[in-house]
């Protein structure tokens, strides 16, 4: 076998080991995603009925995993009943209580079977007296209560591993692949 032979051997090895790591990393980052929030993040609204979020596609409709939380300033639940799904939007109605800053805790399951979380805050800026407030209650009408160090985030954020473990095993596969291609060649030659 030739140089050039050899060459074009590594060059195929090498191309298709790219494909397949671009291949990895696509599928382990193919979360649905969130798209826009009601009220939106950082938002100031004078009066909520309900919390709605809106996904790249339809959650999937899985029994007690869907989850949605407002927590009020006082942090009590603010949420009168668990989430409705519609397509891809995920509902909750909210009854609030006084003025102050709601953090909103999500968490659905992807419509690639993986659960996917977060949160964000607005703020709710009552016209006055004319608005009464709710009580809330001191846990959440659906789902855990959250911990002192709420785990909606961090859930969030874990989901760029996946995306590195494709990568990972992307690159593992693409030495693998030159490594044979450069055995084979040097296989030949003999």
């Amino acid at each position: 076998m030739t140089l050039r032979h050899r060459l074009t051997a590594l060059a195929a090895s090498i191309g298709v080991g790219l494909v397949l790591a671009t291949a990895g990393a696509t599928a382990a980052s193919a979360h649905d995603t969130l798209e826009s929030t009601d009220p939106a993040k950082g938002s100031t609204v004078k009066s909520l009925s309900s919390v709605a979020l809106t996904f790249s596609a339809d959650p999937l409709g899985t029994d007690g995993a869907t989850i949605i939380q407002v927590i009020g300033p006082d942090k009590k639940y603010y949420e009168t009943a668990c989430p409705d799904l519609n397509g891809p939007v995920v509902a909750s109605p909210v009854a609030l209580g006084g003025a102050g800053t709601y953090e909103v805790l999500w968490r659905v399951v992807s419509s690639d079977g993986h659960p996917i979380s977060g949160s964000y805050t607005f703020a709710y800026a009552p016209d006055g007296a004319a608005t009464p407030a709710a009580a809330g209650s001191a846990k959440p009408v659906c789902g855990p209560a959250a911990s002192a160090t709420t785990e909606a985030p961090a859930a969030a954020a874990g989901g760029d591993t996946g995306l590195w473990i494709g990568l990972g095993i992307g690159a593992v596969v693409l030495i693998g692949v030159g490594v044979g291609a450069w055995a084979l060649a040097r296989g030949r030659k003999s």
